[in-house]
C-alpha cells in the first residue's frame, strides 16, 4: 500500500494568514482547509496557535512599553529632583549626584553641558561658603576690637557680638544678591522684659538680653558696619560669584526642562529595558 506523503510544518506566516482570514475575512476553518489543501484540524490548530502567538507578542510589547515609560520617568524624576536643589541654591547631595540614576541619565546625554554646569555649581556654592566663613571671621575680628562694644562685652552680654555677625553676614549676602535685606528702622526690635534689661534682635538674629542702655549702642554699630561692608573685597567676590550663580542657574534650569518636558530622553543607558 503506497505511503501517504507528510505535509510539511505549517510556517508561522501561513498560520499568521489564516488567523487573518479567520478574523478579518470571514473564512471559516473548513473553507480555509479547502482552499489550501490542508486537514481542517490542522487549520484550526493553527489559528489558535497563531492567537497565542499574538497573544504573547502584545504581552511583551505592553511589558517593555511600561518597563520603558518607567525608566523614562525615573529619569525625569532625577531632573525635577536635581531642578529642586538648584531652585532652593544647594549643593548637590552626593546621594543624588552619585546614584545610579544620575549614571544612567549621564550616559544618556553623555555630551549635554548638563554635567560641567553641574560641577561648576556645586564649586560656587563651596566658594560662597568659604567666603562666608571669611567674612564671618573677620566681622567677628573688627567688632571685638571695636572699643564703642567694651563695655558690653565686659557685662557678659554674651550674645551681642556672635548675633552681629550673623546679622551683618546676612546684610552682605542679601545685598551682594541685589536683594533688600534688614532695614534698622524696621528691623532692629527692642523689648523690654524688666529690670532695665531689654531683648534685643536685629530681624531674625537675636541678640539676647542687654542692658537697656547698650541697645542704642549696638545699633549704632550695626549702622556704621553696614555703610562700611560694602566697600570690603569679600563683597565684591560675593557679589560676583551671586552674578555668576543665578546665570548658572537659569542654565541649569533649562537644561534639565528638557529632559523634564520631552519626557523621552535621547540614548541608552545599561538599565534601559531594551
Amino acid at each position: 500500500m503506497a505511503r501517504r506523503s507528510r505535509k510539511p510544518p505549517v510556517k508561522p506566516e501561513v498560520r499568521r494568514a489564516w488567523l487573518k482570514r479567520y478574523e478579518e475575512d470571514g473564512e471559516s476553518p473548513p473553507q480555509i482547509a479547502a482552499a489550501d489543501s490542508f486537514d481542517v484540524r490542522t487549520v484550526r490548530k493553527q489559528i489558535e496557535l497563531a492567537r497565542q502567538e499574538r497573544e504573547v507578542r502584545e504581552a511583551r510589547s505592553t511589558v517593555l512599553r511600561n518597563a520603558m515609560e518607567s525608566h523614562y520617568r525615573d529619569l525625569c524624576k532625577l531632573a525635577e529632583e536635581l531642578d529642586t536643589e538648584i531652585k532652593q541654591d544647594k549643593i548637590i547631595p552626593s546621594q543624588l549626584k552619585d546614584s545610579r540614576m544620575c549614571s544612567a541619565l549621564r550616559e544618556h546625554m553623555p555630551r549635554s553641558p548638563l554635567w560641567k554646569k553641574l560641577g561648576r555649581w556645586d564649586r560656587i556654592l563651596e566658594e560662597i561658603d568659604n567666603l562666608e566663613d571669611d567674612i564671618r571671621a573677620q566681622l567677628r575680628e573688627e567688632l571685638e576690637s571695636d572699643l564703642r562694644l567694651n563695655e558690653i562685652v565686659a557685662a557678659g552680654e554674651n550674645g551681642v557680638i556672635p548675633g552681629m555677625v550673623e546679622a551683618l553676614n546676612f546684610q552682605m549676602k542679601s545685598w551682594a544678591r541685589g536683594w533688600e535685606g534688614l532695614d534698622i528702622k524696621d528691623n532692629f526690635k527692642v523689648e523690654p522684659v524688666g529690670d532695665g534689661v531689654v531683648n534685643v534682635s536685629y530681624g531674625a538674629f537675636n541678640m539676647d538680653k542687654v542692658k537697656e542702655e547698650h541697645a542704642t549702642t549696638i545699633r549704632e554699630v550695626l549702622i556704621d558696619f553696614e555703610s562700611k561692608i560694602t566697600g570690603w573685597e569679600q563683597y565684591g567676590k560675593m557679589q560676583r560669584l551671586f552674578t555668576e550663580l543665578e546665570r548658572l542657574k537659569l542654565s541649569l534650569q533649562d537644561e534639565l526642562a528638557i529632559v523634564t518636558l520631552r519626557r523621552i530622553v535621547p540614548g541608552r543607558c545599561k538599565y534601559c529595558p531594551i
